[in-house]
């Protein structure tokens, strides 16, 4: 199989997992969005940013540095590479959430503005150690492309979550505290799993010379990623202070649907791509390789992207109430900026492969002054749709800079004729499609007056029919066009699929046997 089908098919596995899931939350959506309203999303969109500072210093970076030393050790010191870095994650990430369990309640209540919140932030702290532990196990499954048997622990984990939430929040009713019990629940059976496997296959010895490699690799990025953490948090943090929770939560909503091009797409493709990538680096033809899959990786996010911009307003106004429908255009400027965040991972290679990582540390110790205080501008001047704006034009810089230093250390040739075309079509159909409702288009008519009736009197069976007292399918009546608009605007949308034959190129690289053996 060559690489191109191969990275691929484990990038279709992993995605095909989390599209089941997030099409299973997205269902709950209208429930968590009546119950909690803007305010409860607020605290939880609080909570999170504020542990972001945490998941920065272990997630993302600790795997890719496990990736990284792996490939380098020899074979008889490849296992030890992935038990060190499970070993100190575990140690790092316990010790680092010690003070803030400790003083939690005073956190709540500068954070939350009430320290009543204080048990929701050691639910919180608790689960990030587990869970950061766990994908730090988990990359034994990336490094052996072991793409279904991840993708069946993260099946697992999604619907024991989402069983618990319907549980807890909509039956028992608990409140907030129901989404961090089960969140925590969830991620202890998904790492207790991920743990089990990685012990079986290669134990959890360790190595203080790999740990030393490990921490040599990870410490330069740690100064950047903390000032680009404040960079991406800024805009929550002065909309909690400048306009207030329900701003927050409304905030909240709008960035829950951009993470989807991260969870169908960029994580998907990183794990097939990223220690493949390394893998091939010093083949003669891989710089080419790598322009090339970059433009089918871009043409996948601009498809998913162009999809969730155009149907945006349907989802919104079917979904939620209307205190969160001024969250669209948020939502489709942060689908843009994960776009360019995706492009800058990809194309950050270069840095990443010769370790020049304090490249990151400097570029956003430059920018993120600059994005807070651009920030604060745009906010003050455009309140929620400034902390959107000021983002996407700090990443767009992000971007051009991280690519200039990336291609000086490891020339990737880009296919720009090809993105150019992606590109300007994309744009063109979310122009012609933004906000169209379809109101007397012939087949639309029909589908609401022939098809949606039968559509109701089949969900009026089911236990949504009943969920109080028939409370759903009333608000599903009510808008049965806009799941006219939606169904129409989702395949209006599928004319980019028309750049489909650019896509085709040069076969990337010979099967999996050539490679191994090159």
């Amino acid at each position: 199989m060559g690489l191109g089908r191969q990275i691929f098919k484990h990038t279709a596995i992993y995605s095909a997992a989390t599209i089941v899931g997030k099409l299973a939350s997205f269902l709950m959506l209208p429930f968590y969005a009546h119950i909690f309203q803007t305010k409860g999303y607020g605290v939880i969109g609080m909570i999170d940013a504020s542990l972001g500072i945490l998941t920065v210093l272990f997630t993302g970076g600790f795997q890719m540095a496990i990736l990284r030393i792996y490939h380098e050790q020899e074979d008889h010191r490849k296992e030890l590479a992935l038990g060190t870095g499970v070993r100190l994650v575990w140690g790092l990430s316990a010790l680092t959430v010690l003070l803030p369990i400790l003083f939690s309640s005073p956190i709540s209540r500068i954070v939350l503005g009430s320290a009543e919140y204080y048990p929701l932030v050691c639910l919180a702290l608790v689960t990030f150690v587990i869970d950061v532990a766990g994908q730090s196990a988990s990359t034994f499954l990336i490094i052996r492309q072991k793409s279904l048997l991840f993708s069946t622990v993260g099946l697992v984990r999604l619907f024991l979550g989402l069983s618990l939430n319907i549980w807890l929040v909509v039956i028992l009713q608990v409140g907030l505290i129901g989404v961090f019990i089960s969140s925590l629940v969830s991620a202890a059976v998904s790492t207790l799993i991920f743990h089990v496997v990685a012990l079986r296959d290669h134990g959890f010895g360790f190595d203080r010379q790999i740990a030393g490699s490990l921490l040599r690799f990870q410490l330069p990025l740690l100064p950047g990623e903390l000032v680009g953490f404040l960079g991406r948090q800024a805009e929550r943090v002065l909309v909690r202070f400048l306009i207030g929770l329900e701003g927050m939560g409304v905030l909240e909503m709008a960035y829950k649907f951009a993470p989807l091009l991260n969870l169908l797409i960029n994580i998907p493709f990183g794990r097939s791509w990223r220690t493949k990538s390394i893998e091939i680096a010093e083949q003669e033809d891989a710089p080419r390789v790598m322009g090339e899959m970059f433009t089918r990786y871009l043409f996948f996010m601009i498809f998913v992207g162009l999809v969730l911009a155009v149907v945006m307003q349907d989802i919104l106004e079917l979904m939620t109430p209307q205190s969160f429908w001024s969250a669209k255009r948020i939502a489709q400027v942060e689908i843009v900026t994960t776009i360019l965040t995706g492009c800058t991972t990809f194309l950050s290679f270069g840095i990443l492969y010769r370790k020049e990582t304090k490249i990151f540390t400097y570029v956003k110790s430059v920018l993120t002054p600059i994005k807070i205080a651009l920030a604060f501008t745009l906010i003050s001047l455009w309140g929620l749709s400034g902390a959107a704006y000021s983002a996407l034009i700090i990443e767009a810089a992000t971007l051009v800079w991280i690519f200039h230093r990336s291609q000086g250390l490891y020339r990737i040739p880009l296919e720009y004729r090809r993105i150019g075309v992606m590109v300007g079509g994309a744009a063109i159909i979310f122009a012609l499609l933004d906000g169209n409702r379809y109101e007397h288009f012939g087949p639309a008519v029909y589908a609401r007056e022939y098809l949606l009736p039968g559509l109701t009197g089949f969900l009026q069976g089911t236990p949504l029919g009943e969920w109080k007292s028939g409370k759903l399918i009333h608000l599903f009546r009510m808008k049965e066009g806009l799941v006219v608009s939606l169904f129409f605007n989702m395949l209006a949308s599928m004319m980019f699929l028309a750049v489909i034959p650019l896509l085709r190129g040069k076969k990337l690289l010979p099967g999996q046997h050539e490679v191994n053996n090159a």
